[in-house]
């Protein structure tokens, strides 16, 4: 963006700015917004953010996988005891349309 005559601190800054909040695009956001998208693309960006992203994500999992598989089991055991519940209603629920007949 700095090439392209642009100050803007950090990459998707430009499409925050304060001056676009208007009820129509005016000459100088739509310049902006194609020296944005230029950037981006050249940059790599979206890409480059992504598989950052993903790494971050991935590091965070191995150090949480302990908690993260006890949280799992926690959430099986609920699902569990929430199916039998179901189950339970659902023949509760069935004998007494029986009885309704």
């Amino acid at each position: 963006m700095a090439k392209a005559g642009f100050d803007y601190p950090a990459p998707y800054a430009a499409a925050g700015d304060k001056r676009w909040k208007t009820s129509k695009p005016t000459l100088a956001e739509l310049a902006t917004a194609r020296a944005d998208v230029t950037c981006q693309k050249s940059t790599k960006l979206v890409t480059v953010w992504a598989a950052a992203e993903t790494h971050i994500q991935h590091r965070l999992i191995r150090q949480n996988a302990d908690r993260l598989h006890k949280a799992k089991a926690r959430k099986d055991r609920w699902l569990a005891a929430a199916r039998r519940v179901l189950r339970r209603e659902g023949r509760t629920s069935h004998q007494h349309h029986l009885s309704d007949q």
